[in-house]
């Protein structure tokens, strides 16, 4: 029998009539559509019906590179304008959540044209290469010109949200590129709002998004919004309803907030702010099978 967390390549149907414990098929049935998230049941069903065997998506192979003069290896000693790399192992563990084998090509400095050579070595052996840093607005913008060198074509640069307003998509040689920010926070954010659905599109789901919900605020959240802003957040169901609550700190670099979140409250861009016993729109993190439309 597959392993769990594949997706089916091809629609499974009966083959046989079948009428046990309450199961009734009849040959030819469909049983479970292409694009479907093998979970235990699907498992079950499978069995039952006599495959030991099924087609399933390849699970893509995804490079991590980290950049930035700034960073130092997880082990290391804090030293004055340093801080150790958090996005990368970050990144891997999200890629290990969805099943995806992930393969790090370490932490370059803030030079053009050492990360051109990694990059380029990472496009021959991956389908998809996440880098962070690099792409804020600065001295060290260098992104772009590699992506030009590679001939890629940008997908998008830049978007009108925070954090993450920093994140970038290109395609070159047939391969995913995505430029996140340096920023813990930003970085997670753009991982799951934009990376995550599209390695799941690559493997034929049907359910790509994050799955939505609505949420009964449980504290002012009075930050203005000139952007759409997703704040991440604890959400729990409790007997009075779904409630959330601001996981707290949510400055971009702030790493506690994203330990303590299960969600991601999403506030519109052009509001002034929430109070406490507003309903507000939230985002589920960690889900096993998403959605298969984006609901915002």
């Amino acid at each position: 029998m597959t392993e769990q967390g594949f997706t089916i390549r091809k629609p499974f149907q009966a083959n046989e009539n079948l009428s046990l414990q309450g199961e009734d098929a009849r040959k030819g049935e469909e049983l479970i559509p292409a694009g479907a998230f093998i979970q235990p049941g699907t498992v079950a069903l499978l069995a039952t019906f006599g495959y030991d065997q099924v087609r399933v998506a390849r699970r893509p192979v995804v490079g991590i590179l980290a950049t930035g003069t700034e960073l130092l290896e997880v082990g290391d000693e804090l030293v004055p304008g340093k801080i150790r790399n958090s996005n990368g192992p970050m990144i891997a563990a999200q890629l290990a959540r969805m099943g995806i084998e992930s393969r790090s090509y370490g932490m370059l400095a803030d030079d053009e044209e050492a990360c051109y050579n990694t990059v380029d070595k990472a496009m021959k052996e991956t389908d998809c290469l996440i880098t962070t840093g690099g792409v804020s607005v600065g001295d060290f913008d260098y992104l772009p010109a590699i992506y030009e060198r590679l001939g890629a074509r940008v997908l998008f640069n830049k978007v009108m949200m925070r954090p993450g307003s920093v994140t970038t998509a290109a395609v070159a040689q047939g391969r995913l590129l995505f430029g996140l920010s340096g920023n813990p926070s930003a970085c997670f954010t753009g991982f799951e709002l934009f990376v995550r659905p599209a390695l799941l599109k690559m493997m034929g789901s049907l359910k790509p998004y994050l799955p939505y919900a609505k949420a009964v605020l449980t504290e002012d959240v009075r930050q203005a919004n000139p952007f759409m802003r997703f704040i991440r957040a604890v959400y729990k169901v409790t007997p009075q309803g779904a409630a959330v609550t601001p996981a707290g700190f949510n400055k971009s670099n702030a790493v506690s907030s994203i330990a303590r979140g299960n969600a991601l409250i999403v506030l519109p861009g052009g509001t002034a702010g929430y109070a406490a016993g507003q309903e507000v729109d939230v985002l589920m993190l960690g889900v096993e099978e998403g959605a298969a439309e984006w609901a915002l």
